[in-house]
């Protein structure tokens, strides 16, 4: 059953795909828009948890009413993405019309020096247009993405970007092959924002709060001494981005490892939190960035209540308790001594 709605699934894409070839994109773009917001509308899940990523990024800084305007915005900046990827072979041949490069000189120079680097951003604005970035710089591209759980989507998916001169890199060890890459001359790229695994991950600020985030990337760049480069696809209006590369994270070299890679991890977090306050409209808020951090706030507050029970029940007893008890044996204990004296 699961295997035939994968299918279907991949078939409306298929469908959807190729009408993406005919398909006027100006009144296509006006429908994504409709849709955006209908969504907002529809998805009380995803809204709940954009609204409650929006209130701990920006609880301080912005009323509630502009949490709620970025919120509905940010769905039609998702359903603007898709609609892109529809139309992303008409995109691809029209790239340089619609992309604004900023920055790219530092790729070109180290392209010319054949120097290995990485870029990393995040799913802000066109993202889904990074697998274009290899055919403007004439180079072999990857990019670090987790699988689609649609096997059919997913080789569908990679397909196209080998089309664009790139490969999708999975998630789960990564390691060497990254490094055999980047060692044969590839561009290899990273989705920084999202949340990690426990066990792939460090917890860093991001917007004043904890967030587990990805280390690989950031060790390999320390560990080879390769730059790393913020990339980011904001969007200028549907269909046209402006592609921007920032100078290369910093990297220190302590002697503490442990210390200099929590620095670097912070680093890359950092300036994708800044990216966000820049284009809040055009980021994800919609993925939930602080679960496992929020997941832990929970667990403790819930072991507390249960302790705080307990206690209570006479089961535990506070630290407070137990000094006292021993204070009232010890002066039992002075007691019977004294009475036991000739």
């Amino acid at each position: 059953m699961i295997r035939l709605l994968n299918y279907l699934a991949y078939l409306a894409l298929r469908i959807a795909w190729f009408m993406g070839k005919f398909l006027p994109m100006k009144p296509t773009f006006a429908c994504a828009w409709l849709l955006g917001n209908l969504a907002y509308y529809i998805l009380p899940g995803r809204r709940r948890i954009a609204l409650k990523n929006l209130e701990i990024a920006f609880g301080k800084e912005k009323s509630e009413a502009e949490r709620k305007r970025i919120c509905r915005r940010s769905f039609v900046n998702l359903v603007y993405s898709g609609t892109e990827f529809l139309f992303m072979e008409r995109i691809a041949k029209d790239w340089k019309n619609r992309f604004i490069f900023e920055g790219d000189q530092m790729i070109d120079d180290c392209i010319r020096r054949k120097q290995a680097f990485f870029v990393f951003g995040g799913h802000l604005g066109g993202w889904m247009m990074i697998a274009m970035v290899p055919q403007r710089f004439g180079v072999s591209g990857g990019v670090v993405i987790r699988p689609q759980r649609n096997p059919y989507i997913d080789a569908f998916i990679r397909r196209l970007v080998a089309k664009a001169k790139g490969v999708m890199i999975n998630t789960r060890g990564t390691g060497k092959q990254i490094e055999k890459m980047i060692m044969d001359g590839w561009l290899i790229g990273f989705y920084m924002d999202q949340e990690s695994r426990r066990k792939m991950g460090i917890p860093v600020d991001f917007f004043g709060m904890p967030a587990y985030s990805h280390v690989v990337p950031g060790y390999l760049a320390w560990k080879h001494k390769i730059p790393m480069f913020p990339f980011w696809m904001p969007r200028i209006k549907p269909g046209y981005f402006k592609a921007i590369y920032r100078p290369s994270i910093e990297f220190t070299y302590s002697g503490d490892k442990e210390k200099d890679i929590r620095d670097v991890t912070q680093r890359i977090v950092k300036e994708v939190e800044n990216t966000i306050r820049e284009y809040p409209e055009q980021w994800l808020w919609a993925h939930n960035r602080w679960s496992r951090t929020l997941r832990g706030e929970e667990e403790r507050k819930e072991q507390k209540k249960k302790r705080k029970k307990m206690i209570e029940d006479g089961v535990y007893l506070t630290s407070k308790q137990v000094l006292k008890m021993m204070d009232e044996e010890i002066g039992e204990a002075k007691d019977e001594r004294k009475a036991g004296s000739p």
